[in-house]
């Protein structure tokens, strides 16, 4: 019974092709990380909290924020799949940095722990973005998603008491709200700019992979024409072996056929002329010795017929073509 082949699903690699370039790639790849974590992630938390979310008398969009967050992951991995790549990437990062860093705040109601909050969730933003838009392909959105995220960083304190006047930060804060800002922005920095270093360093490694693999295409490209080239001089060595095989074969019948001139056809004629050479020393008739004058003439002409014959064979094998 013939075994079924199971075919592997790389969740990383889904809409990733073959044709892409490295860059491209890999921003793919680091899309799909980003939403298979989200995913992953926010299922526990979603499943651990569903009695309270079908408690609810009225739902908010407040109370909303983790489902959205989650199911923008699902459709953003959905549309990488179908081929959506900037479609997906724009949608996701657009639903998560309203959901998550803007509308929990303009809705109101926060307690005075949004103000330490809220900066870690617009660093998980801008790490986001670092990870699902490139410096090269996608400049522009790049930096303009930064921006963003890094404005909402840095005036975090003013954007969070714009919409919840009523905090009382002064127990937390009693000298003011400086010391915490410039923490958090030195601890954004330092994820922004490991993320970058691991980015670059990444780079670096898929160019000099694909600097290599590009050396190693092209020393097989050049191995499979030389393979090739040989396979050539082989037949040509084989063409002439058989040429040079069929020469000897003929110039071999050749040389048969004078063997047999000069063992049979020659030697003929040369026996009857030395022996009517011996009829006619002792010969001493006229009429016997005309008679054997006549032999001995006609024997002469069958010995150069013979010559003649035995010199055409020979210039016919001299004649024969050489192939090399």
């Amino acid at each position: 019974m013939p075994s079924l082949k199971v075919r592997k699903i790389n969740l990383l690699k889904v809409g990733v092709s073959e044709g892409m370039d490295a860059e491209f790639r890999r921003v793919t790849i680091l899309t799909n990380v980003v939403y298979v974590l989200i995913f992953f992630l926010l299922l526990p938390y979603l499943v651990y909290f569903l009695p309270n979310y079908l408690n609810l008398e009225r739902w908010t969009l407040r109370a909303a924020v983790p489902w959205i967050a989650w199911f923008s992951a699902v459709i953003g991995y959905v549309l990488n799949a179908w081929g959506r790549y900037l479609l997906s990437r724009l949608f996701f990062v657009l639903i998560w940095i309203w959901c998550v860093t803007i509308l929990p705040i303009v809705t109101g109601g926060n307690h005075v722990v949004a103000l330490f909050m809220h900066p870690f969730y617009c660093m998980v933003s801008s790490v986001i973005v670092q990870l699902l838009f490139s410096q090269k392909r996608e400049r522009a959105l790049y930096f303009f998603f930064l921006t963003l995220v890094w404005a909402l960083i840095i005036f975090s304190y003013e954007f969070i008491m714009y919409y919840n006047p009523d905090l009382n930060v002064e127990a937390f804060f009693p000298q003011g709200f400086f010391r915490w800002r410039l923490v958090i922005v030195m601890i954004a920095a330092f994820f922004n700019g490991s993320i970058i270093y691991l980015m670059r360093l990444n780079h670096d490694f898929y160019s000099a992979l694909k600097k290599r693999n590009d050396t190693i295409l092209e020393q097989y490209r050049k191995l499979e024409h030389q393979r090739k080239d040989l396979e050539l001089l082989k037949e040509q060595l084989e063409e002439k072996v058989h040429a040079r095989t069929q020469l000897l074969l003929q110039q071999n019948n050749q040389l048969r056929e004078y063997t047999f001139f000069n063992s049979h056809i020659l030697r003929a004629p040369v026996s009857r002329i030395r022996g009517l050479l011996n009829l006619l020393s002792v010969e001493s008739s006229r009429e016997n010795e005309l008679l054997i004058r006549q032999r001995l003439a006609e024997s002469m002409a069958e010995l150069d017929q013979a010559i003649k014959s035995i010199n055409d064979k020979l210039q016919q094998v001299e004649l024969l073509e050489d192939p090399a």
